[in-house]
């Protein structure tokens, strides 16, 4: 399993359907994944009241598309914003349950990211807090990727998405 990570609106679908299109590997988001097994749905804020309680939603799930055999994509993050907007870390027990084989971060620049979040979901945010949360992502991407020996390729934007799609392609060497 490949998991894909960046904050909200930093282009994480975009991304993975480019991966599919390329090299066939089929994708799924988090929220797809734990929205069924939680019974509602997540709000466009992007604020998450209950992020500990749907980890365990979300190993079963990608445990299940594990036992098919056959290699995926899955969408989500190292770090959300919490019920009161606050940078949250998803528990370090979360990855070693799901095991990623590899790891990539998405990044892009901050007013990008704020546009899309306005257009997308109706949401201002600043540019300023897009970078503290983009920064904290890729802290903890880091010390995840250490902690379990996985192999993390981070990209700078969407100019850089093909290197990372190489480096997918190529086994993340």
């Amino acid at each position: 399993m490949i998991f894909v990570s960046g904050i909200h609106g930093v282009g994480k679908p975009f991304f993975c359907d480019m991966v599919k299109a390329q090299l066939g590997i089929e994708y799924y988001s988090a929220s797809e994944l734990i929205t069924p097994r939680r019974g509602k749905a997540f709000s466009n804020d992007k604020l998450v009241p209950d992020i500990d309680d749907n980890q365990p939603l979300l190993v079963e799930a990608v445990e299940e598309l594990r036992s098919a055999g056959t290699d995926f994509i899955l969408d989500g993050h190292f770090c959300l914003l919490d019920a009161k907007g606050m940078i949250t870390r998803i528990p370090a027990e979360t990855y070693r349950q799901l095991k990623p084989n590899r790891m990539v971060l998405l990044t892009e620049k901050p007013e990008v990211i704020a546009k899309r979040r306005r257009e997308r979901d109706g949401v201002d945010v600043q540019p300023t807090d897009i970078d503290m949360f983009q920064a904290e992502e890729a802290r903890y991407a880091r010390e995840i990727s250490k902690q379990l020996n996985t192999p993390l390729e981070i990209s700078s934007g969407a100019e850089d998405e093909q290197r990372v799609i190489d480096w997918i392609k190529a086994g993340g060497r």
